[in-house]
């Protein structure tokens, strides 16, 4: 049971690890374990950062505005890292449709 919410990654069937929410009071902020990954969004929840751990940037997302649904833009670095990146935007796209 857990308070936050908190999403298991698969690449088909491995296991990978787990995106968690963390508690803060004006930026949301996510862990990815399996990677070293740190996320930080802006206060809006519209605008986010993936960072390594040492700094370097994974990628940016960006929420657009005006469209019918929820539409995102993914800046990725590099394409190896496509499919994890999409993978924390499903789980965080995920999160806050659950709270509306």
């Amino acid at each position: 049971m857990t308070f936050l919410p908190k999403f298991e990654i698969y690449e088909r069937e491995q296991y990978l690890g787990c995106i968690s929410k963390e508690f803060t009071f004006f930026r949301p902020k996510y862990n990815i374990d399996f990677n070293g990954w740190q996320v930080e969004g802006n206060w809006l929840e519209w605008d986010y950062t993936i960072l390594r751990s040492n700094g370097s940037t994974v990628a940016t997302i960006t929420k657009e505005l005006l469209h019918m649904t929820d539409t995102y833009v993914l800046d990725i670095q590099n394409p190896k890292d496509a499919l994890h990146v999409l993978m924390f935007v499903l789980a965080m796209d995920a999160e806050k449709c659950s709270r509306d």
